[in-house]
């Protein structure tokens, strides 16, 4: 059994898992983030899930936790376990880690709080109301999307640009759900939806609308003195 696999059935039968918690960043399944470790509780936390099963669930704080940062401030209740695929130990203890997002999943409560916090947790399922034809649709409508944008983007509307469409739809949709530069309370929101395909569509909206607003202000700048004929 692969260790990603291993890993996850070990957290489907365990259902506990420690928690990163952090105030910007919000982490989806197959996407990867690297990670720098400093702070003592955090540095425990990771050596102790590298002599375990090299999960740690990255959860997004919520508004507000400034107050209570060094205790246990609140964070929202759909985080994502990650897998750390790559590990370096520096020299006065800090890590630099990569992990790799292996499921959603529910926070229910936490069994430990100090020196850093275990949570109950429950595996959230990925699904899809649509499979076949329907979804190589969503697939292709995606693909278009992000190749609009990258034309606009380089001012080069004129050259196609090439998508890998062997990548998986779902892959697809969280790495860019990682990579945008969204607020994280968006990116929290598309944690939250159970449905990756309605996760797709509401990517594909936000592509468009800023495909909208970059294609508005080059028009702008053409103008010259701001007004649209």
């Amino acid at each position: 059994m692969r260790l990603a696999e291993a890993a996850r059935a070990n957290l489907e039968s365990t259902g506990r898992l420690p928690v990163f918690p952090l105030p910007a960043t919000v982490f989806f399944p197959e996407a990867a983030l690297p990670l720098h470790i400093f702070e003592p509780r955090y540095r425990r936390m990771t050596e102790e899930a590298l002599r375990s099963d090299r999960l740690i669930a990255v959860a997004l704080l919520k508004p507000g936790w400034e107050r209570d940062y060094n205790g246990s401030p609140e964070v929202f209740p759909v985080a994502c376990a990650g897998l750390i695929e790559e590990e370096a130990r520096l020299p006065d203890g800090r890590f630099n880690i990569r992990l790799r997002g292996l499921a959603r999943v529910a926070i229910l409560g936490f069994v430990q709080d100090t020196p850093y916090r275990v949570a109950r947790v429950r595996v959230l399922q990925e699904h899809s109301n649509l499979d076949g034809a329907a979804l190589e649709a969503e697939r292709r409508r995606l693909l278009a999307a992000c190749a609009g944008l990258a034309q606009e983007i380089s001012g080069e509307r004129d050259r196609p640009v090439v998508l890998d469409s062997e990548v998986p739809f779902a892959l697809i949709v969280n790495t860019l759900c990682q990579n945008l530069g969204l607020d994280p309370e968006t990116k929290q929101q598309l944690l939250a939806m159970d449905d990756v395909v309605l996760r797709g569509r509401r990517v594909v909206e936000i592509l468009t609308e800023r495909w909208r607003d970059i294609a508005l202000r080059r028009g702008e700048a053409a103008d010259g003195d701001g007004i649209i004929h």
